[in-house]
């Protein structure tokens, strides 16, 4: 049986665009290979600690210390890469803020990278992922049309260098609703995801 862990954050609870994308994408995850286990993750509700002068000097910690996993300002990091490496897929959802992400997943990806645990060097000095390559699927919302905009959308591109260059996860695909904001606006998500694989 498969595990989807969906990361979801936003505020704006069940009527959330970028959270009910990620729940069709779980949708026709399921319809592809039936039984799944879906694991919810909401980081509004349960927000990632921001970095402190000690967690930060864990961070930093050669995990082959002794007692490093009883390091009380990593717990919250520690538990993130067990519930990474216990799931088969990631669905990430975000609404975009300001031209980036949700400042809850933000917070989330910073426990997330850690030398040592999510990336190392290689003997020429170019960074190497350490977790199991797996299906990452980015749910993100828009109130505006960045795909017509003159604006950069800066979110699936840094969400897809992060996961690359300091997870080591490559087979990322981005799906998107735009508009949000306008007048009567409802989601054709048989449009949005039309490529999905089967």
């Amino acid at each position: 049986m498969k595990t989807i862990l969906h990361i979801t954050s936003s505020a704006r609870a069940d009527s959330s665009y970028s959270t009910n994308l990620g729940k069709e994408i779980i949708d026709r995850i399921r319809k592809k290979y039936g039984s799944i286990s879906v694991i919810t993750w909401d980081l509004v509700d349960t927000p990632p600690p921001l970095y402190t002068h000690e967690m930060v000097q864990g961070f930093y910690t050669p995990v082959d210390t002794p007692n490093y996993r009883s390091i009380k300002s990593l717990a919250y990091a520690n538990d993130l890469i067990e519930r990474i490496n216990a799931a088969d897929m990631l669905v990430i959802s975000t609404p975009m803020h300001n031209f980036g992400i949700s400042a809850h997943l933000k917070a989330w990806i910073d426990q997330l990278v850690r030398f040592g645990v999510t990336y190392t060097y290689d003997g020429t000095g170019n960074r190497v992922g350490l977790i199991a390559d797996k299906d990452v699927y980015l749910a993100i919302a828009s109130g505006g049309m960045q795909s017509s905009s003159p604006v950069q959308d800066y979110i699936a591109d840094y969400l897809a260098a992060v996961f690359r260059t300091y997870v080591g996860i490559t087979k990322i695909q981005t799906y998107r609703i735009e508009g949000t904001v306008f007048p009567n606006f409802s989601p054709d998500y048989n449009a949005i995801l039309a490529d999905f694989p089967h």
